[in-house]
């Protein structure tokens, strides 16, 4: 070998440490510097493509590849691990419980899904670099739960972290690298969260259908609300209120498991939310998850819900207001917002 190349370790200088009796620790020399390593691991769509036609070649497989290319990149941002085990789960497992040798976007998601209910020693890394640096951990979640922006500043030690152990990445500031990563560390945050919590008997899936495969997302808006109300007087108020998104992504998991899925959404904004869509049978629904900043972020709020039912063609809303004043509410009531209908509670 003339050359070796040393990926997502920590800077040679810190590899190796002189440990000297009753002495801080000294690294071993200044002027052992590490070459910077520019080049983009991430594979982006159009050197995406050229495998996915080769693999058609050989294979004989029908695909728009450049849809699939695309929609390989969605989902992983083109981090190649990822982008090859979808390839090999949709070859291994999609492909041949269907009829004819075509690759669609339906089954690209479907094969998603699965991903994100496995476990490989990648999703392992990541979560035990989560686990093992609890700061790392609680930037992750004011992310994703919480809503927070956090500036991309590699001079950071946590976002320089995050970075090496391919949990981050820029865009707009800091943000978890892909959308399967997202989907992984939600389902961990949110068993943490739920094995400190009681469930059974609220969230029993059955209870919850219609008879048309619908879901009654009223009634379980209700019942999580009765949920909250009871654990809001049984246990600590602080870990319900900061958990509180958690514990929602915990109660409707059950519910929809085997029958749908649910697509999180944080967005960076005054009300910091969190949009759910929930997708069950062939129903969708959209949830929207706020903590309550006053009436006029509040109306604001209705608008961008209402603005988002529009572009996902769906005819109704739910919104849980995480209300943080000293004096609950615990309303709940059906409001009408430019056509779209809209059904609230406060927790």
């Amino acid at each position: 070998f003339h050359s070796v190349v040393l990926a997502g370790v920590h800077d040679v200088k810190s590899l190796k440490i002189k440990f000297r009796p009753n002495e801080e620790q000294k690294y071993n020399s200044p002027w052992n510097i590490a070459a910077e390593f520019k080049v983009d691991m991430n594979l982006q769509p159009f050197e995406i493509k050229p495998m996915l036609d080769e693999y058609c070649k050989n294979r004989r497989v029908t695909m728009n590849t450049q849809e699939i290319a695309d929609g390989l990149f969605h989902y992983t941002s083109g981090y190649p691990f990822l982008v090859s085990k979808l390839c090999k789960m949709l070859d291994e497992d999609v492909l041949p419980t269907k009829t004819d040798a075509i690759w669609t976007l339906g089954d690209l998601e479907k094969t998603v899904f699965h991903l994100t209910r496995e476990t490989n020693t990648n999703f392992e890394n990541v979560l035990k670099n989560l686990e093992n640096n609890p700061d790392l951990y609680e930037l992750t979640y004011k992310m994703l739960i919480e809503g927070d922006y956090h500036s991309f500043n590699m001079h950071d030690p946590l976002v320089n972290l995050g970075m090496l152990h391919g949990i981050f990445k820029n865009g707009y500031g800091i943000k978890i690298h892909n959308l399967i990563y997202e989907e992984l560390i939600y389902d961990y945050m949110t068993s943490r969260t739920k094995s400190k919590i009681l469930l059974s008997g609220y969230n029993v899936s059955s209870v919850y259908r219609l008879p048309d495969n619908r879901l009654n997302m009223e009634l379980v808006l209700t019942k999580f609300q009765a949920f909250m109300k009871e654990q809001y007087s049984k246990h600590d108020r602080d870990f319900v209120e900061r958990n509180g998104r958690l514990v929602f992504l915990a109660f409707i998991k059950p519910i929809i498991n085997g029958s749908g899925y649910d697509f999180k959404e944080p967005q960076i904004s005054e009300e910091r939310r969190l949009d759910v869509l929930i997708t069950y049978f062939e129903h969708r629904y959209l949830a929207e998850l706020k903590i309550w900043r006053g009436m006029a972020a509040h109306k604001k709020g209705l608008a961008q819900l209402t603005d988002y039912l529009k572009r996902q063609a769906i005819e109704e809303g739910y919104l849980i207001i995480f209300d943080q004043r000293e004096k609950k509410s615990w309303k709940k009531k059906w409001v009408t917002v430019e056509g779209k209908k809209v059904f609230m509670i406060w927790v």
